[in-house]
């Protein structure tokens, strides 16, 4: 079926689910206050205002009868805290009665003041605060709220305003100490948590805060800022974790495998932040069940909750705009989750601008990149498209069906000199969609298991004539195509409280194909490989007294075409020395089949470089192993983390000339945050060398930077938030083309570039409309402050010396509309 036809098909779909007249009903706790203003509107002819998201939570206990409006809203008033605002008698603005809570919390044990901890409003996302003065304060609450308050080592409480307001003083009891459920809050700005047990960082899409360079949520930034992970090319899409690059990387969306870096060839993330939920992160050994790479992990996850109320999200900023719909369809049974964002077609900004030039610098292109979007020689754009189906088949079994398509495009064209009818051209396109169907069975308290089946096809083609610098190249045309289909079982067993198992199973079918057409060469090739893996696994945790926790297993992969069985052990332990102190280690191996070709360029806009391959006589199967020793220490002050660690794969084939080689990474990543009341500054240094390995002959990896030092502060002041940032990283080596002698190139006086340095910037004010029914949210986000000129590498497909440079100077505004 034809991808867009498929997609408008979806689009129907969904807007008629959207349609589906569900009506009201009545329930245990009463009649709806919403319901009973509608029997009100229909009865004496009146009009209310309200927020009907707000109000639909709301119950009236016991229905009621009367014989005028005025006694009907009196009634309703001696219910529930609202007032009536009327110019007339017929129109009437419905407003809850909101108020301002202090409290104070004391431990009982020790009978000490807590001065942070987290709090929760009905279902909203979980929130911050700090004590001023030893007393919180809480703003803007209405009396019917649910208030939750967390924080670690004790007890949840759950209270309801009105009694929160009374009581002015809560206490907090000591909770049992359980080493699996330590979980380092914040880690680095909220919404981003460290998991002790498995050393996997968890990111929550929806209580993220602010980080410098980004206020669109963008899951690429947000992961730039995590240590150990750096993108050394200047796009955030390119990310290396501890020497691998990022094709290595198992990134993927509700087990949808994702086969290329993103927006404008890795400078936008394709996710969109508003429909992901959550996103675990590891730079380290892979748990057990993950397989099929030897990078880090990038696991994104939309929710699988039915929804209970319709929200919307509008998004506008100088890149792309974009809306998001969460809504339930069948009440407590089936809910829908969409989102689309698109660029602008003809409409240049300065972050576009900027991202041009990033792009194009090396092509004919480099020289018109200001020109983006502003002649009809020269467009760029793109768009993204999630959607999920959750339905709740029982209490024990449920069912989703989740899709994300991703598109790019590219049409320049260069006309030749007066008199000259040449014509250069490049039109590049990238076509990616994917669907999971998933299945859940919750069977009891100690079994549950999941079947899924995804299926995902990535398409990148391009065709140009004339794109470099030196001699006008003959028409040139490249695709290709990566069709990815799996099937996914898994069974956790949770034995007891200190020993957990899991196993599964997966089928993976690869199939790809690749044509080049190169007229000046005359070539003309078709590839055509296609091969199936069988996964299997098996792991258990098992937790000695809340004191150790080991997780152990195995991955085994088993490659049909060659008909090779590998075994890769994978092992995570995590010691408390005590409350505060944890010690941590890792170690495993791992493989991978699909890949691509070892390049010393960061050059996306050559299509070459974007090519995969699957083993075969001139590819091997990569094999990877890697170790971490670590210590991290955490009061409601300090948080000090550092990891220690190795790394070595094996059968990287060099693309100039198909040898085989290794990659060898060694390094320390130190983390330190300091917290004050309404200030978190934190620093991160990484020290590391990443060293290629080809024919015996070592050299430092074009990519390798032995310093990377970021220096982040965090200030929040009210609806005010401000995130300031500046990095310092080593320069890159110099490597020289390789079909070039280098003694035509300017001198070098250095075997690596000058050092980069960059300041990033961004600031959010949050406010509502009087009635709350409206949240906007404004916020200004700048790259690269001072425009520092921050030299990458040479280009390797020019015999010029044409340098490439990091990002320039990137400012972005964005609008955000929560309703």
């Amino acid at each position: 079926m034809n991808l867009r036809v498929f997609s408008y098909k979806l689009i129907i779909t969904i807007a008629c689910c959207c349609a589906i007249n569900l009506g009201t009903c009545q329930t245990t706790r009463g009649i709806k206050l919403s319901d009973k203003l509608e029997e009100l509107e229909k009865k004496f002819d009146v009009n209310f205002s309200y927020n009907h998201t707000f109000f639909d939570g709301i119950f009236l206990k016991y229905d009621f009868n009367c014989e005028t409006i005025e006694a009907c809203l009196s009634i309703i008033q001696q219910r529930i805290p609202v007032s009536f605002d009327t110019k007339d008698t017929i129109n009437f603005m419905v407003i809850p009665e909101r108020s301002t809570i202090s409290f104070n919390v004391i431990e009982e044990e020790s009978n000490e003041t807590v001065s942070e901890l987290i709090y929760q409003i009905n279902q909203s996302k979980r929130l911050n605060i700090k004590a001023q003065n030893g007393v919180f304060t809480l703003k803007d609450v209405f009396p019917l709220d649910s208030i939750h308050i967390y924080s670690g080592f004790h007890k949840d409480i759950h209270i309801q305003a009105k009694d929160l307001k009374s009581a002015k003083t809560l206490k907090f009891y000591k909770e049992q100490f359980h080493l699996d459920g330590v979980i380092l809050k914040s880690y680095l700005t909220e919404g981003i948590d460290a998991k002790i047990s498995n050393h996997i960082l968890q990111i929550d899409t929806e209580t993220l805060g602010l980080l410098a360079g980004e206020t669109d949520g963008d899951i690429f930034n947000v992961l730039n800022s995590i240590p150990g992970i750096h993108s050394p090319s200047g796009k955030s899409g390119n990310l290396n974790f501890r020497g691998s690059t990022y094709d290595q990387n198992l990134i993927q969306i509700d087990d949808i495998p994702i086969y290329h870096s993103g927006h404008f060839l890795g400078a936008i993330s394709p996710y969109n932040s508003s429909v992901i939920t959550n996103v675990d992160v590891q730079r380290n050994t892979l748990p057990a069940k993950y397989g099929g790479r030897v990078g880090g992990l990038i696991d994104m996850v939309t929710t699988n909750k039915i929804l209970d109320s319709t929200r919307y999200e509008v998004a506008v900023n100088t890149l792309f705009s974009g809306a998001t719909i969460k809504t339930k369809l069948i009440e407590d049974k089936l809910s829908l989750i969409a989102g689309f964002r698109g660029s602008y077609p003809r409409f240049k900004s300065p972050k576009l601008e900027a991202i041009s030039e990033l792009i194009f610098q090396g092509s004919k292109l480099e020289s018109e990149a200001d020109q983006v979007n502003t002649s009809d020689d020269f467009e760029m754009g793109f768009s993204d498209m999630n959607a999920k189906l959750n339905y709740k088949i029982n209490d024990k079994h449920s069912a989703s069906i989740s899709f994300i398509n991703i598109q790019n495009d590219l049409s320049a064209e260069i006309k030749g000199d007066s008199g000259s009818n040449e014509t250069d051209f490049r039109d590049l396109e990238l076509d990616n969609w994917g669907i999971t169907g998933k299945w859940t069975a919750n069977f009891s308290e100690k079994w549950t298991s999941e079947l899924r089946l995804s299926r995902s096809k990535m398409y990148l083609v391009s065709d140009s004539q004339g794109f470099v610098l030196e001699e006008r190249n003959s028409r040139q045309k490249y695709d290709n195509t990566i069709t990815d289909s799996r099937l996914i079982t898994e069974v956790v067993y949770n034995y007891s409280k200190s020993l957990l198992f899991e196993t599964g199973y997966t089928l993976t079918e690869h199939s790809l194909v690749s044509n080049e057409v190169d007229q000046e060469n005359s070539i003309d090739s078709k590839r055509n490989q296609s091969a199936t893996v069988h996964s299997s696994y098996l792991s258990l945790q098992k937790n000695w007294q809340d004191i150790l926790i080991i997780n152990f297993g195995f991955h085994n992969n088993y490659y049909s075409p060659t008909k090779q069985l590998y075994i890769n052990p994978r092992f995570t332990a995590s010691f408390a020395v005590n409350k505060r102190l944890y010690l941590k280690s890792s170690f495993g191996s791992s493989n991978q089949f699909i890949q691509k070709k070892y390049t010393n360029d960061f050059d996306d806009f050559n299509i070459t470089n974007q090519l995969w391959y699957l083993p075969s006589k001139d590819i091997s199967t990569l094999k990877a192993k890697q170790g971490m020793l670590g210590v991290v220490y955490d009061n409601s002050k300090w948080l000090i983390d550092l990891e220690l660690y190795s790394k070595k794969t094996n059968h990287i084939t060099n693309k100039s000339d198909n040898a085989q080689g290794s990659l060898i990474s060694s390094g320390a990543n130190l983390f330190v945050k300091k917290r004050w009341n309404n200030i978190e500054t934190w620093v991160s240094y990484a020290l590391s060398s990443t060293e290629s390995d080809f024919s015996g002959v070592t050299t430092d990896a074009f990519f390798d930077q032995t310093h990377l030092l970021n220096i982040t502060t965090l200030f929040n002041l009210k609806q005010w938030k401000f995130a300031l940032s500046w990095g310092y990283f080593s320069g890159m080596p110099v490597i020289f083309p390789d079909e070039t002698d280098s003694n035509t190139l300017d001198p070098i006086l250095s075997d690596r570039f000058d050092a980069q340095h960059q300041l990033d910037f961004s600031s959010s004010y949050t406010f509502y409309n009087s009635l709350r029914t409206l949240k906007t949210v404004i916020g200004l986000s700048i790259l690269n402050v001072y425009n520092a000129d921050n030299t990458v590498n040479i280009f390797q497909n020019t015999s010029e010396s044409t340098y490439r440079k990091g990002t320039k100077f990137s400012p972005n505004l964005q609008v955000n509309f929560y309703f």
